[in-house]
């Protein structure tokens, strides 16, 4: 069926544009509906033919909820997230991502991620498949404990590592599951390149938008994912490395901080010496590094600007799928810690996103470029002396795939000299958009720009600008499903 531009403007008018305006807010997931029927025309109808059947609902006045919930939960019911958390999983794990994509969108191409999300979801699919058969369960394997005794059951079969308690557990407790103690799991271990924290923080945030009816099965999938250990001994009867920060950090974060005045809290900036750290030190050294310097008096957001440069520094030096996760790792225990009423629970999530750095650079396959995020120089934006910032960003941009840190340092220039950020991120998430070549593509681009706006200048300008390395350009092939599709 063929949908040209101007039906398909006519189409995001009467209703993804209505609801990225606010007539259908995040805050209100009740305002629609769940649709069955739509989750088994994504599960069943295959990837050659789902283009049209989503195209006619869309033209139907399809609500921009009901298809993100029938997504996610076509996702959950028939891809596991084992024997890793990650690699076909992200057809779930990618959603949140895509949805801010989404939001941010050219009115006319606003339900154009979800829609590459669908074909992405149909690939991951595929992949299940040829591994064998697999879906989520109807109801749990185990039986369902009484009301009043399902969180004690919940908690234990969490710390237990029992994916089939817990599950069962799980059902009982809904609606009232301790959502909290969802980010505490996601973060008590260091395996699967921080994908358990990051499949939390996508789930709790897809919640908030979606129909209340994907609660239960979003929610089995997220709990299976966190009890996966696949190929070790178990974590509730071994002393494995995975498991090693977080049971340290679990300690250190219990402590209480005795407040200091205002003569004894550290001087000058902190965020230099925790960084320093955190660059080159093992995990036990940057958590050491974050509490003293939180019995110093400095605040959290100190802790956790540092946390974001390094991660951005690691980008800088070796960009690819580990510097990709350290940012994105950061983005979900920030995005938690932001959650949680907790305050040790709040210091448990950051002391373990500055674990994930030394851990991640440790599985670092290549040499790193020796540079520091803070040594970066800037460079002229590029195009004609005095050009305007559309001509600038044009430049950057299509200078970046041939070379990466000229991009780098040309877009701190540009941030530096006051170009505003907002149409540098939209023009990243245009060719996100319509070259993407895989998840991770739509995982940085929104991760990088949510961390950012955590961050004070100059440190925001210079992530920013050390992430450049790994977005899209108009250099990388366009995608065909999006050309497709619209």
């Amino acid at each position: 069926m063929a949908l040209d531009r101007r039906d398909f403007l006519k189409t995001t008018t009467t209703a993804a544009a209505a609801w990225a305006s606010g007539l259908l807010s995040a805050a209100e997931p009740t305002a629609v509906e769940g649709d069955p029927a739509l989750v088994r025309l994504l599960i069943d109808t295959d990837r050659e033919h789902l283009p049209e059947s989503l195209v006619a609902r869309i033209r139907a006045g399809l609500p921009y909820p009901t298809l993100l919930g029938a997504l996610a939960e076509a996702a959950v019911r028939t891809v596991q997230p084992y024997p890793v958390v990650g690699y076909k999983y992200h057809a779930f794990m990618v959603l949140q991502a895509v949805h801010l994509a989404s939001v941010h969108a050219r009115p006319e191409d606003r339900w154009l991620p979800l829609l590459w999300a669908a074909d992405a979801f149909k690939g991951s699919q595929a992949e299940e498949r040829e591994a064998g058969t697999w879906s989520l369960e109807p109801v749990p394997a185990h039986p369902v404990p009484p009301a009043g005794q399902a969180e004690t059951a919940f908690l234990e079969a969490m710390d237990q590592w029992d994916p089939q308690a817990a599950d069962a557990a799980l059902v009982g407790l809904l609606p009232a599951l301790p959502r909290e103690r969802l980010f505490a799991y996601g973060a008590r271990d260091v395996r699967d390149l921080g994908h358990k924290a990051i499949t939390v923080a996508n789930c709790h945030r897809l919640l908030t938008v979606v129909p209340p009816q994907h609660a239960e099965p979003l929610l089995r999938s997220v709990v299976l994912a966190l009890q996966n250990h696949q190929g070790q001994p178990h974590p509730a009867t071994a002393d494995l490395a995975a498991d090693r920060p977080g049971r340290r950090n679990r300690v250190l974060a219990a402590q209480a901080l005795t407040p200091v005045a205002a003569a004894d809290a550290a001087p000058g900036d902190p965020v230099p010496p925790l960084l320093q750290t955190l660059r080159e030190g093992s995990d036990a050294l940057a958590t050491d590094a974050v509490m003293q310097s939180l019995g110093q008096g400095v605040p959290e957001s100190a802790a956790w600007t540092a946390v974001f440069a390094a991660a951005g520094e690691l980008m800088l030096q070796a960009p690819g799928i580990i510097a990709v996760h350290a940012n994105t790792t950061a983005n979900a225990l920030y995005y938690g810690s932001r959650q949680v009423a907790d305050p040790a629970l709040r210091r448990l999530l950051l002391l373990q996103a500055a674990a994930f750095l030394p851990h991640l650079r440790g599985l670092l396959q290549t040499p790193r470029r020796e540079l520091a995020i803070d040594q970066l120089e800037p460079a002229e934006a590029g195009g004609a002396p005095g050009a305007d910032q559309e001509v600038q960003l044009t430049a950057i941009f299509a200078g970046l795939r041939a070379d990466p840190l000229g991009a780098a340092r040309r877009t701190l220039g540009y941030l530096q000299a006051g170009g505003p950020e907002a149409p540098f991120m939209a023009l990243a998430r245009r060719y996100t958009l319509e070259r993407a070549t895989g998840y991770h593509d739509y995982k940085l681009a929104e991760a990088a720009f949510e961390n950012a706006a955590a961050l004070p200048s100059p440190w925001r300008e210079r992530y920013l600008a050390a992430n450049v390395p790994y977005l899209n350009s108009p250099a990388d092939r366009p995608n065909a499903v999006v050309a497709r599709y619209r």
